[in-house]
């Protein structure tokens, strides 16, 4: 599974590489807009190198939330993104929505499987602070 969790931070890398590409192609050099799609494409990349971190660190949890949440909110704008132009189907939209829901699956994956990993730990120090 961890292998899947990798892949789908690279597609998500390749989202941005492919909306930094959009943008430099489409987007008037210097202006309003291109300002913030290039911001955008830097939001996108980094939510997709920190899945890829996350997913190589199962017991850290502050880094699966910091991740999860990110990752829901960039979720959340491909979907505005499609509503603003009328298709939430479009490729563009699509691919970034997708991509983002399974990692946040993969992040709450993470998160409750940390949990489940600490009380273990709680579990065995108590075992053997009671021998």
């Amino acid at each position: 599974m961890k292998l899947v969790d990798r892949i789908f931070g690279y597609l998500l890398i390749l989202g941005a590489c492919g909306h930094t590409a959009g943008t430099l192609l489409w987007l008037k050099p210097m202006s309003d807009l291109f300002i913030w799609s290039l911001g955008a494409s830097i939001a996108g990349a980094l939510c997709g190198v920190l899945n890829v971190v996350r997913a190589g660190r199962p017991d850290d949890k502050t880094l699966a939330v910091i991740t999860t949440v990110g990752t829901a909110c960039w979720c959340l704008l491909a979907l505005a993104f499609g509503l603003s132009i009328g298709n939430v189907l479009d490729p563009r939209a699509l691919m970034h929505m997708i991509t983002s829901f399974v990692l946040v699956i993969f992040g709450v994956r993470t998160i409750l499987g940390s949990r489940a990993a600490k009380q273990e730990d709680r579990r065995a120090v108590g075992a053997l602070s009671s021998i």
